[in-house]
């Protein structure tokens, strides 16, 4: 259990972090047009997510995955600080904040658990729920900012002092490989799950639907936790596949009731900390950056559409739907199947 206790301190650091970010973002509205709004969650994803990347390989070449996380808190804490005098340029900080928390938070709980996916379920479970208490604090002219600094301030002194796992960097060259086809299934798969639940979080913040809210959160949350633990139990591949089929009526059925899309959003995400432990399997020098392949990169891709406005008819219908999971289930399979097989030849 001792192995457990980074992850889960880095999984409420996450929920905290991202809160931060979506109260900062949520407040934009009282003081901008909407034009203005939209371009700075715009800038905002692009640092968060498109960023994490080169966050990422940075944050491995140093060697220095704790440094890039507390950074990357107390980034959040100076944008908090300074979005009472310059939200343009707390924005700037928050995206950063979160760019560089996430590859950094994300490589220590990969590290504390290696070969098993619960370390990356605890790790990113927390960040929706997180993100949708912030827009609820920011709907609602809420703007708690001695709370939230004083628990990040705490948060920043737990992870400096807790004792780290071992880091992959001076272990012996392995073949790091990362197919073509790898980057295909995170797209896809984070693509869905972001339109599904993040994405329905701000739809349901924008109709005032405050309890949906709570239960998407929540769903995706303990999605994350659960998948997590039953990937490690029941195997990868038959979890995943097992899990993204059953999301897919869930999932169409969601469109027209809460009670489908919940166990919907949460299959679906409960496959995101298998996904991120398999990559990692082939990718065992560069923990950060698979984080940052993984919770930043192929999120933002798959949130353009939805922050610029640029969407279409065909993104919501069922078959559309259905048929981006059949996709990504296949290869998700194959996916895990070829790490598997590689690994284990070895």
């Amino acid at each position: 259990m001792k192995k457990l206790l980074l992850p889960v301190s880095l999984g409420l650091a996450h929920g905290v972090s991202d809160c931060s970010a979506g109260l900062i973002l949520g407040s934009l509205t009282t003081s901008m047009s909407l034009y203005g709004v939209g371009s700075l969650v715009l800038l905002y994803n692009i640092l968060a997510f498109g960023a994490q990347p080169l966050a990422g390989l940075i944050t491995d070449k140093l060697k220095n995955p704790r440094l890039a996380a507390v950074i990357g808190l107390i980034l959040m804490i100076t944008a908090i600080l300074l979005f009472y005098f310059n939200p343009f340029i707390a924005v700037v900080c928050a995206g950063l904040a979160s760019a560089l928390f996430h590859v950094g938070g994300g490589a220590l709980a990969l590290c504390a658990t290696p070969d098993k996916a619960s370390g990356p379920g605890l790790f990113s479970a927390p960040g929706v729920a997180g993100l949708a208490i912030g827009g609820y604090l920011a709907i609602n002219d809420i703007f708690p900012a001695a709370i939230i600094i004083g628990i990040l301030a705490v948060i920043i002194v737990i992870v400096a002092a807790l004792k780290m796992p071992a880091l992959p960097y001076d272990a012996p060259k392995d073949n790091e490989v990362f197919d073509k086809h790898d980057f295909i299934m995170l797209f896809l798969l984070l693509a869905i799950a972001l339109r599904s639940a993040v994405w329905n979080v701000f739809q349901h913040v924008e109709q005032g639907e405050i309890i949906n809210i709570i239960l998407i959160s929540l769903s995706a949350a303990g999605g994350k936790v659960i998948g997590g633990y039953a990937g490690d139990k029941f195997g990868w591949r038959r979890y995943s596949f097992t899990a993204l089929m059953l999301a897919i009526p869930l999932l169409i059925l969601g469109e027209t009731s809460i009670y489908f899309l919940l166990p919907g959003i949460a299959l679906l995400q409960s496959v995101t900390p298998i996904l991120v432990a398999a990559l990692y399997k082939n990718m065992k020098k560069l923990p950060a950056t698979t984080s940052g392949l993984a919770f930043g990169l192929a999120i933002a891709a798959g949130g353009v559409p939805f922050v610029s406005g640029m969407q279409y008819d065909f993104m919501n219908s069922p078959f559309f739907i259905a048929g981006v999971l059949i996709i990504t289930s296949l290869l998700v399979f194959k996916g895990i199947n070829n790490k598997l097989n590689r690994t284990s030849a070895a």
